[in-house]
């Protein structure tokens, strides 16, 4: 567990610097419920079959802004990578799906994604859940974000009690090292990879050409070209993940509310995409509240007397949906007033969180995040006498909710490999 400090304190004579308490633990999809079984047969056709209403001419034409939500909506529909006969010139390395082979030539990108919680993805309390649940439940609730293509999902029990057993084994899904001879697990195992979001019917597909912008199929030596499209510049391109639906609603808001969230702040007005914070210039760093310096870019906080003590103002600055969004993460913010030799005198203590939690039903216990351009102050009043200095802390816990939810399963009676 990685925490970075840094002190924010408010002196006799003035401000000094912030105090940011980074959890890093990589986060997991929690899920619960039983398994449910289903012909994976009948499951595989269905998807095969739906993969044909997506051709690749459909892909590559241009559309208005009327028709994108619906290109998203089929491109993410039918994640359907090796859909028919790969060309026959083309090489063994051009027909590979693994981010090692992608990393032959996109050097730069792997190096960037292989660090990203994308690349994370597939973790071990995410698949630690599965065994039950079952494994169809796994591949529709849970991959369906965490390795989203089909030839990533399991074909039978047994295949997810293996990949279980493989990963304890080698948690990591990938050859850090974008060595193709190394690497020989599953596709799963490297999560949100780069054929997830590239590769639909042996084609490759992206954003517009860097130098050109030009969009539509656009030659190339390796793999016949790509075909850019300006979806991929789009937040509506995001939105299959992390957008859950009205049916996932808790108190009128989904779990994960990001791109509606989005949509009604000034950033969509002024045409600020999701990409543009999160994979500036193209990096396919997906940064996020579990770093550092991403999260101070998007606030402002400020110190202040007060007649009565001090005041920690945070103002959501630069955050384009709730801080933070979706249910999982906490910030608390802490105050001490100390005496003249640092001993604590009072405590104060608040929290920015959306908590949800289950009593028959899921249900909101409160909801106190920032919304986009939002400002909220922290006041400690009333400070006991002989108090010298007032210390403020700013604590961001990523995996708060994720945390909570392994301590309950771990209570559960949960088969070896997914108690391990």
């Amino acid at each position: 567990m990685k925490k970075i400090m840094l002190p924010l304190v408010l002196l006799a004579g003035g401000i000094t610097l912030l105090y940011l308490y980074a959890d890093s633990d990589q986060p997991v999809e929690s899920g619960q419920g039983v398994e449910v079984q289903t012909d994976q047969s009948r499951i595989d056709q269905n998807q095969a079959d739906q993969a044909d209403e997506i051709s690749a001419q459909t892909l590559a034409d241009n559309r208005s802004e009327a028709e994108n939500s619906s290109f998203v909506e089929a491109y993410w529909t039918y994640t359907v990578a090796t859909k028919g006969e790969a060309p026959h010139e083309w090489s063994a390395l051009e027909k590979s799906l693994k981010p090692e082979a992608c990393a032959q030539c996109h050097v730069e990108q792997f190096d960037a994604w292989k660090k990203s919680l994308h690349a994370h993805a597939y973790s071990p309390g995410l698949i630690g859940q599965f065994p039950g649940m079952g494994h169809v439940q796994g591949n529709d609730d849970c991959l369906k974000c965490h390795a989203p293509l089909r030839e990533q999902k399991y074909s039978s029990r047994q295949d997810m009690l293996k990949s279980l057993s493989a990963k304890l084994k080698h948690p990591e899904g990938f050859s850090q090292s974008g060595q193709l001879g190394k690497s020989h697990l599953p596709l799963r195992h490297a999560g949100v990879t780069c054929a997830a979001c590239h590769v639909r019917g042996w084609q490759r597909f992206g954003p517009p050409q860097r130098d050109t912008g030009s969009i539509g199929k656009i030659e190339g030596e390796a793999h016949s070209g790509f075909t850019g499209i300006k979806d991929f510049e789009r937040s509506s391109f995001c939105a299959s993940c992390h957008q859950f639906p009205q049916s996932y609603a808790i108190n009128g808001k989904p779990l994960e509310n990001t791109v509606k969230e989005w949509q009604q702040s000034h950033f969509a007005r002024e045409g600020v995409q999701c990409q543009g914070c999160h994979m500036p210039d193209r990096k396919h760093e997906f940064k996020g509240i579990h770093d550092k310096a991403m999260t101070l870019k998007g606030l402002n906080i400020s110190l202040d007397r007060t007649t009565t003590g001090a005041s920690l103002t945070i103002e959501s600055t630069w955050v384009g949906h709730a801080f933070p969004t979706y249910v999982t993460p906490k910030v608390v913010i802490a105050a001490t007033a100390l005496d003249e030799n640092g001993q604590p005198l009072q405590n104060w203590q608040w929290q920015i969180i959306r908590e949800v939690y289950v009593d028959g039903e899921w249900k909101e216990r409160r909801d106190t995040r920032l919304m986009p351009g939002e400002s909220r102050s922290y006041e400690a009043s009333d400070v006991p006498e002989g108090t010298k200095q007032i210390h403020y802390q700013v604590k961001i816990i990523p995996d708060h909710f994720y945390k909570g939810v392994y301590e309950g399963l771990l209570g559960d009676h949960l088969e070896a490999d997914a108690r391990a």
